[in-house]
């Protein structure tokens, strides 16, 4: 069987990976794509590299990291004008999926995955993934994979609202890490940290924002490695012109032209106009460059404690990557309290929970002032994410999930 994954990665840990290795651009493209899957940033070349090993022939493609896609091109003797789009698509058409998989079904759905289907004869399924706050329009969209997988029981309610049939798999953590954290490892140690982002947009990081604000009142010091959202009239104005500009389009049933213009497609993250940012001036003053990949992984692990909150779109349960990547890399993790987080991991022995801002300020002390003990439960975490919430077990259970459906 032939299986393709189509991911895109975070624009900022792309521009931070080719500033940091600006000649990487110079090598092959197989050369570029194994210096490029060794940051181990994400779900890597998991899915791929475990499934060649049960006979698939597989190939992984970063639709968005230009200078490796526009690599391909040249080698593949294609026009060096060509966009990333139609290099994707000339990447499908010649390797010729019977099971093509979108890691990120925000960017391709809809009239391209028709178009995908209609083209490419072979093609038997077509599945995607969601793990972020989706809007009413884009479900319509979705309807045109055969299922999905998503992290939790959150988005899987959800998407059966509609009648898309889903499939829960967990994020995980890769354990190839482990062998490079000590590698170059100059980051600070820190009591408490936090790597994340804050995205002021409705279902996105509001109670995060909120929490991180207490910890500032409450004069609790941590390490902060992240983005914030651009303070500029200009940044809010392009925002609001992109959701009016879907919006526009969507209710007059130009959809195919929303799809066709990635900047107005991204209006439909919004539900509503958006709003200027309110994040207190000491978060500013206090983040540090975000971080990524194995400079995630390596800032991390220099942490005692690793803190945590989702997303409020993710409702009552536990689903985001930084539970598995805090506890991979040996580091306490302290998480907001979810219903299935029992599933995961034991209160109290592998992770610690909080319930509420004052909790979270509790627990925090506590673990201060008690080292021997946060390093326990750091290690009883790591252990059972090394065992349980791995990618093998991960892509074992969509193996099955494959089997089921061809």
């Amino acid at each position: 069987m032939r299986f393709l994954k189509v991911s895109t990665y975070y624009r900022d840990f792309l521009a931070d990976y080719y500033t940091r290795d600006p000649n990487v651009v110079n090598q092959s493209y197989d050369d570029q794509y194994s210096h490029l899957m060794g940051q181990c940033f994400a779900w890597s070349d998991n899915y791929g590299r475990l499934l060649s090993k049960k006979g698939f022939d597989t190939m992984e493609i970063v639709a968005n990291a230009q200078p490796l896609q526009k690599k391909w091109a040249e080698e593949a003797g294609l026009p060096v004008n060509l966009s990333l789009t139609d290099i994707l698509l000339k990447q499908i058409e010649l390797f010729k999926p019977e099971i093509i998989y979108f890691q990120d079904s925000v960017s391709y759905n809809g009239d391209f995955v028709k178009r995908l289907k209609e083209k490419i004869p072979s093609l038997k399924l077509c599945i995607g993934n969601i793990c972020a706050p989706f809007t009413t329009v884009q479900l319509e969209s979705f309807k045109v994979f055969d299922y999905f997988t998503v992290c939790s029981p959150f988005f899987q309610k959800n998407l059966a609202q509609y009648g898309i049939e889903s499939v829960i798999i967990p994020h995980a953590f890769d354990q190839r890490v482990l062998q490079h954290l000590n590698e170059n490892n100059n980051y600070q140690e820190s009591k408490l940290a936090f790597i994340g982002s804050i995205i002021t947009d409705e279902g996105f990081h509001d109670l995060r924002k909120q929490v991180l604000h207490q910890l500032i009142s409450n004069d609790i010091p941590f390490t902060f490695y992240g983005n914030l959202p651009d303070r500029s009239k200009v940044a809010l104005v392009k925002k609001q012109a992109s959701y009016l500009a879907a919006k526009t389009f969507d209710s007059i049933g130009l959809t195919g032209l929303t799809d066709r213009f990635p900047l107005i497609k991204k209006g439909r993250n919004h539900s509503s106009l958006p709003k200027a940012p309110s994040i207190a001036p000491e978060l500013y003053r206090i983040a540090l460059a975000p971080v990524f990949g194995l400079e995630m992984f390596k800032a991390l692990s220099r942490s005692m404690i690793g803190f945590n909150i989702h997303i409020d779109c993710a409702g009552d349960y536990a689903a985001n990557m930084r539970l598995f990547e805090t506890t991979g890399v040996g580091t306490c993790l302290l998480t907001d309290k979810k219903s299935n987080l029992s599933e995961l991991f034991k209160d109290g022995e592998e992770v610690i929970t909080y319930s509420s801002v004052d909790d979270c300020l509790d627990k925090i002390k506590w673990l201060l002032d008690n080292p021997i003990e946060c390093r326990r439960i750091a290690l009883n975490g790591q252990q059972r994410t090394l065992k349980d919430h791995n990618f093998e077990n991960r892509v074992e259970h969509f193996f099955k999930e494959l089997i089921k459906r061809l």
